[in-house]
């Protein structure tokens, strides 16, 4: 584990995008590992998180479990924060994906921020050209198991349990 000090500017890099998005990375392809979803679908969410992440207009992101796992998980609750603060870097892992049942569906929602000067803009393309939809955030309670770091940027990611 590596520790870093923030200076609390509300900036990231494109760089600081493609090293948090790693531990995702490893984090989403468990999921197509254990043929949850495709490895198609995992490679698609991770180019549009990426995308979404660069315009610097998400707020958080859920892997949603249409059943949830034997240990009462529904999902993964990953909240985007950017505002600098003092943190540990952790390593991707920590799910049991075996706990998953073999039938169970598996959604990614993204709660973009309304307050970006171009959420407008970026809302009527993701729309138009990407294909997104809507959806709803889980809910539920969120218990904090991992921080991906990278500057300024951070993914808490969380168990969310219903």
């Amino acid at each position: 584990m590596s520790t870093y000090t923030f200076t609390g500017t509300e900036s990231y890099t494109e760089s600081d995008v493609k090293i948090v998005m790693q531990n995702t990375y490893e984090d989403i392809i468990g999921f197509a590992n254990r043929n949850l979803i495709t490895y198609a679908t995992a490679e698609s969410w991770i180019e549009e998180l990426t995308y979404v992440l660069k315009k610097k207009i998400v707020k958080f992101f859920e892997i949603q479990l249409s059943k949830p796992t034997t240990t009462g998980i529904s999902g993964y609750k990953y909240t985007v924060d950017s505002y600098g603060y003092l943190s540990t870097g952790e390593n991707s892992g920590g799910i049991s994906y075996y706990t998953i049942a073999a039938d169970c569906k598996i959604k990614l929602f993204v709660e973009l921020d309304t307050t970006n000067p171009n959420f407008d803009e970026i809302n009527e393309d993701l729309h138009k050209n990407r294909g997104w939809g809507i959806g709803n955030s889980l809910g539920g309670t969120v218990s904090h198991d991992r921080n991906y770091v990278s500057n300024n940027l951070r993914f808490q990611r969380g168990q969310i349990v219903k």
